[in-house]
């Protein structure tokens, strides 16, 4: 065997287990492995998980904020990103988001679906930037590129351009219908997306109803019905779901759930669209909890980092599920587990990894956890001690206190 981690405790399971990895795959997971390998790892009763996977970030826009400062509110955000993005040049949005991605795996994140901005403004320079990280950080991290008309697809007539970055290498379509001028333009916005998707064969992940003033969901899902697409379509945000009344939004979740839409909250970032509400301040999440209960695949994603929108961030999976479980009133015990399976399994659904996961067969990739079990893991935002991809170790995390003083 190439490796080996003894010791291990996987969701689930009350023992734990020892687990073998042999030519990038999981060979065997069993109480007790008798062979050696060449690398052995103890993991002393931690937690092991699947690598962690971020499903919604903008890179292209990281540490922005170190030039432009930050936001009172989303609508200056989005004006300052404009202003930003005349300057932008290949070279800089390389730079920046290259510096963010080894935040990404010192927590133990080696997948990320990032949107990119394609645009009159910025053209496909920023795509071009990322396209050329994601091969440079190949065999480290997986890069999801999505195709973002973050200023709008009818009102820039960039039907042709959205085509154009999918033919150049993105590999998802975004789209954002409140961009547009008009709500007509906005359902316009959402019939042309699915045209590309379809003559393009490739997902859609969409940014719907972020304001609390916008409705585009219901026509979202109906097309996502319509053209076949279920499985195949994300919501992101959906933070106007929050303002419904309690029988519309039971309605529109039943149809997320239909249509098999997945759902991308992003708390450490939208938290801050509420700042301009009247009390009681809206919170900038969904209704997660509500979500999860129907059965409707929801996790979330870290949205900015360092930027006018967010001035923080760090790709932390397990602090921002603390925070979500905060903001989400997700204080049961059975919330515990969907909290770190949004990070792994119910992202990795997102972006429909193959070979995901900790059974015999799966890709060899992921991460022990300084923790033993998910309460100590959320409490603390437990860190990997161990970071496993391809069946290699790319990081090794040692942290120690050191008491000065006895304890009384």
């Amino acid at each position: 065997m190439d490796l080996i981690v003894r010791n291990a405790r996987l969701l689930g399971l009350s023992s734990t287990v020892d687990i073998a990895v042999k030519d990038g795959k999981i060979a065997k997971v069993s109480t007790s492995i008798d062979e050696k390998a060449e690398s052995e790892i103890d993991a002393r009763g931690n937690l092991v998980l699947p690598s962690f996977v971020e499903p919604h970030v903008h890179l292209d826009k990281a540490l922005l904020a170190l030039v432009t400062g930050e936001a009172k509110s989303l609508a200056e955000a989005r004006e300052k990103v404009k202003q930003a993005k005349t300057k932008f040049t290949k070279d800089d949005v390389r730079k920046r988001a290259e510096s963010v991605l080894q935040w990404c795996l010192e927590n133990g994140v080696t997948f990320v679906r990032t949107h990119v901005d394609v645009d009159s403004i910025v053209r496909t320079k920023s795509l071009e930037a990322l396209l050329e990280l994601k091969t440079k950080f190949k065999g480290l991290l997986e890069l999801d590129i999505v195709a973002f008309p973050q200023e709008g697809v009818v009102k820039e007539d960039a039907k042709e351009l959205l085509i154009h970055a999918l033919e150049q290498g993105a590999n998802v379509l975004g789209g954002l219908p409140e961009a547009e001028l008009t709500r007509e333009d906005g359902i316009t916005q959402i019939e042309l997306l699915f045209e590309i998707a379809k003559s393009k064969n490739v997902d859609l992940d969409v940014h719907l109803d972020v304001s609390p003033y916008t409705n585009f969901v219901e026509q979202y899902v109906s097309h996502v019905i319509k053209q076949g697409y279920q499985g195949r379509a994300t919501a992101d945000h959906l933070i106007a779901l929050s303002y419904y009344s309690n029988s519309y939004a039971s309605r529109v979740i039943q149809l997320l759930k239909q249509a098999q839409v997945n759902v991308v909250s992003n708390p450490c970032t939208s938290i801050t669209v509420g700042a301009s509400d009247p009390p009681p301040i809206g919170r900038g999440i969904t209704r997660v909890k509500e979500l999860l209960d129907s059965g409707v695949n929801v996790c979330f994603g870290l949205d900015n980092v360092v930027d006018p929108y967010n001035p923080f961030g760090d790709f932390d999976p397990l602090r921002n599920a603390w925070l979500l479980s905060y903001l989400g009133q997700l204080n049961r015990e059975k919330d515990f587990e969907a909290l770190v399976k949004m990070p792994t399994y119910f992202a990795a659904r997102v972006l429909r990894l193959n070979g995901y996961g900790l059974d015999v067969g799966c890709n060899a990739d992921f991460n022990v956890i300084d923790a033993k079990d998910l309460r100590e893991a959320l409490r603390k935002g437990a860190k990997p001690k161990f970071v496993v991809k391809q069946g290699k170790i790319i990081l090794e995390r040692n942290t120690e206190l050191i008491w000065h003083r006895s304890l009384p």
